[in-house]
């Protein structure tokens, strides 16, 4: 749904500055004031941090992997009129999937810079699981051990949260080592023992369970679509404004590019992404229309071209849905009839950019032509639905109801 921050991203920024200080390469934030007795205070903070830590390793790559789009589009629509064939569209193709293929190493930087780790170590380590002898070995098929450890097969291209994991250990294990191993013996083994054991945990350990636990998300996801489509991402489409306002939707959102590096195809989770992005437009525009206020009016206008346009969503989220309050009905109402249509109609996803009335093609595939005709019905439901329930649930603050 676009670049997302939440108010507690903005926070963290802050306090990012000064890493060794604030939180000495934790994955966790620490206490800078009081959290709260409860447990469950604790557990909500330590959740809330997680979800700004991929935020912040996923928000420097997210150009790489737009312009990765942008190309994408320029290829389907070229090869659409005929205007492109043979060699030169497959030189473009494969410059339109080097942004998608490589984006672990891409997550890797940005996790290693994030963390505060060699990026050069995080980066080699990773580059082991693309290995083309390496794949190749993963996906023969054979029983493969390493010292007797059985190996599960995984998939490492496309991955993204198995990295950010990965660079997160990296940076410890560096830490370690660097205590351990005496600093003028450091040049020689300090590199060469951080990039066995992070690989090896790699391998034998964090890309296969995570990928277990992705595979499953996504088979979920498969099963809902199939056996109840209609509650599947009913539902989904109206927990939209919860999970980007709290950073899950990072979660679905390296799903669905993995989905789309690996098997060329969303299922709808980008879909779902462009409905709450139009469904947040027609927010905008009730609040547009209904309010008195010039000050308001603007700001709703510009909210509602940036989200449509753009698919930037923080102004109307943050400026609109939660300053006004009541819009926010009018969002989970219309995702949700939108989500509805969605389940009956299914539209997939072939290319990942930010959902928005510009990057429609995104929803375009030569061998599914009337799936961009869903996507184009699923999005004028949210925004009519949610601008017509905005429009009778709203009221400036100094307006009494009537």
């Amino acid at each position: 749904m676009g670049v997302w921050y939440s108010k507690r991203h903005n926070k963290y920024t802050e306090t990012f500055t000064e890493p060794k200080a604030q939180f000495q390469g934790s994955l966790y934030a620490p206490d800078q004031s009081n959290y709260g007795s409860t447990e469950m205070d604790r557990i909500k903070r330590q959740f809330s941090a997680l979800f700004d830590h991929i935020s912040e390793c996923m928000a420097p790559i997210i150009p790489i992997v737009l312009a990765g789009g942008i190309f994408k589009m320029i290829v389907l629509l070229l090869g659409a009129f005929h205007i492109l064939s043979g060699t030169t569209e497959a030189i473009l193709s494969a410059i339109a999937t080097a942004p998608f293929y490589f984006l672990p190493v891409l997550v890797a930087y940005s996790a290693a810079k994030h963390f505060e780790t060699d990026p050069l170590i995080a980066i080699i380590s990773v580059c082991v699981m693309l290995l083309p002898d390496f794949s190749e070995l993963m996906e023969s098929g054979e029983k493969v051990t390493f010292l007797g450890i059985p190996v599960v097969p995984a998939t490492y291209a496309y991955s993204v949260i198995p990295i950010i994991l990965l660079i997160y250990c990296t940076s410890h294990i560096v830490r370690v080592l660097k205590r351990l191993i005496r600093e003028s013996l450091q040049p020689y083994f300090l590199a060469a023992c951080a990039i066995l054991l992070t690989s090896l945990l790699g391998i034998l350990v964090i890309e296969p369970a995570v990928s277990l636990i992705s595979n499953a998300l996504a088979d979920a996801l498969n099963n809902m679509q199939v056996k109840a489509p209609v509650v599947a991402w009913g539902l989904f489409c109206a927990l939209t404004l919860l999970l980007v306002s709290t950073g899950m939707h990072w979660i679905f959102m390296t799903l669905a590019i993995t989905q789309i590096g690996l098997t060329g195809v969303d299922y709808g989770i980008m879909a779902a992404l462009f409905a709450a992005n139009m469904s947040l437009g027609g927010c905008d525009l009730g609040v547009c229309v209904r309010s008195k206020q010039k000050e308001k009016k603007t700001m709703a206008a510009s909210a509602m071209v940036t989200v449509l346009v753009t698919g930037i969503a923080e102004p109307s989220i943050f400026g609109i849905c939660f300053k006004e309050k009541t819009p926010m009905i009018g969002n989970v109402l219309g995702c949700m009839i939108a989500g509805i249509v969605q389940g009956i109609l299914t539209v997939h996803c072939y290319i990942f950019t930010f959902a928005s009335m510009s990057s429609i093609l995104m929803f375009y595939s030569v061998d599914e032509a009337g799936n961009l005709v869903k996507a184009i019905v699923i999005g004028v439901v949210a925004f009519v639905a949610s601008f017509l329930i905005t429009l009778l649930v709203y009221r400036d603050k100094e307006e009494r109801p009537i």
